[in-house]
């Protein structure tokens, strides 16, 4: 059977032998995630001077502009984690999952901290009547991603929001085409080649789109609505499908030398992919699946073997408990940016420390905000599941025993 998430973040499947496998330690890689769009944000802020120059030169800025690869990592970590019960349905090893049942549990899970962070932000940013009611409509409907005016309006972070709402939906109708109708083919040959091939058009369509934005509607590179949106990251998806898709088949990294080595090379190609991604060009657009791979590898180094036995660096517990808080880190951080900066509780760009003085002073509150959010907002939120049963139906409270 399918066992949910563990309280440690770990993801255990059984399979019929009774042998555990497919089990990933993933709230350290989502702490991997946040914390970089943090240090990316406390970067931005630290410009300076009419032409808003960048604090930093060289190889150090060329490696802050790729920290929001963690938007990447967060994207093919949900694909994954998200489709390997369909991939497993799919090759019948395991049991298919009803459409509400994924809904439900998602929504359950996103949306209480989505909407309460952006009607608050958009509450402090519109003190008087009507305020911006566009901007609003369009972050309550995860629509802004189709505006380059907006996109970024309000509570930045939320247009990853936008972009993974629309991959559930997808994922939904393609996962419960292929668990209804995959498994009938006689040959699990015949079954992977169907499910690479439904993930490789997905990549097909992305580029495709990426191509006619870049040669075709000549996109300028600030034109943000042409480069996030669900479109432009549906490769980014398809990354984290695949490798679901090789769990599903059993394909594991079963030593720890197997596991280390491969998230060196994840790590390493991260950081070839940020010497080398060009800057300020919609070209650029070409690297994120680039990095995206690598944080695949990343993932795939969180791997537990029948020992138990994890990397250590995803057992420390510092970098555990941020992961566990993660996404409540993700959704605060710029809010706290802006909160602090208007209460002159930042130094003035253009002052040498301001970017290390920022990166400090940001993370420190940010994951204090995120640890009683997570307490008040995330918990109580997936509360709400305990009103239904398995089945995502309503439970029925009085039924006889």
């Amino acid at each position: 059977m399918i066992r949910p998430p563990n309280p440690a973040g770990t993801d255990t499947a059984v399979t019929a032998t009774g042998i555990a496998h497919g089990r990933f330690s993933v709230d350290a890689i989502r702490a991997l995630a946040a914390l970089p769009v943090l240090i990316f944000h406390a970067y931005q802020y630290s410009r300076y001077g009419p032409d808003a120059a960048w604090p930093l030169d060289g190889v150090w800025h060329q490696i802050l502009m790729a920290f929001p690869f963690g938007v990447d990592l967060f994207f093919v970590l949900s694909a994954f984690l998200l489709g390997l019960p369909y991939a497993r349905a799919a090759l019948d090893s395991g049991p298919p999952r009803r459409a509400r049942v994924v809904l439900l549990r998602r929504a359950a899970r996103l949306l209480p901290l989505y909407y309460i962070t952006v009607l608050l932000v958009w509450g402090f940013t519109n003190p008087t009547v009507p305020g911006d009611w566009r901007d609003l409509l369009l972050h309550l409907t995860f629509t802004h991603v189709y505006s380059d005016e907006k996109i970024f309006f309000s509570n930045g972070p939320a247009w990853s929001l936008a972009v993974e709402m629309h991959f559930y939906l997808l994922l939904v109708v393609i996962g419960t085409i292929a668990q209804r109708h995959v498994p009938r083919l006689e040959s699990r040959r015949a079954r992977l080649t169907v499910l690479h091939g439904g993930i490789a058009l997905l990549v097909v369509i992305s580029n495709a789109y990426r191509c006619w934005a870049v040669y075709v509607a000549d996109a300028h590179y600030e034109q943000w609505s042409y480069w996030f949106n669900p479109l432009a990251k549906l490769d980014v998806f398809a990354i984290g499908l695949a490798f679901a898709v090789l769990i599903a088949d059993g394909r594991e990294l079963r030593t720890k030398p197997a596991r280390y080595g491969v998230g060196l090379l994840g790590a390493g190609m991260i950081v070839a992919v940020a010497l080398t991604q060009p800057l300020g060009t919609p070209i650029s657009t070409w690297w994120h699946p680039l990095l995206a791979l690598g944080a695949m590898l990343l993932i795939a180094a969180s791997a537990i073997n029948d020992a138990g036995s994890v990397p250590a660096v995803l057992r420390w517990r510092p970098l555990v408990w941020t992961g566990v808080i993660s996404y409540s880190l993700y959704l605060w951080q710029e809010p706290m940016l802006r909160l602090l900066d208007s209460a002159g509780l930042l130094p003035a760009p253009g002052h040498p420390h301001t970017f290390p003085v920022a990166g400090v002073v940001l993370t420190a509150v940010s994951l204090l905000v995120a640890w009683i959010s997570y307490w008040l907002i995330e918990q109580t939120g997936l509360k709400i599941l305990a009103a239904f049963d398995r089945e995502g139906r309503k439970r029925d409270y009085y039924a006889e025993s």
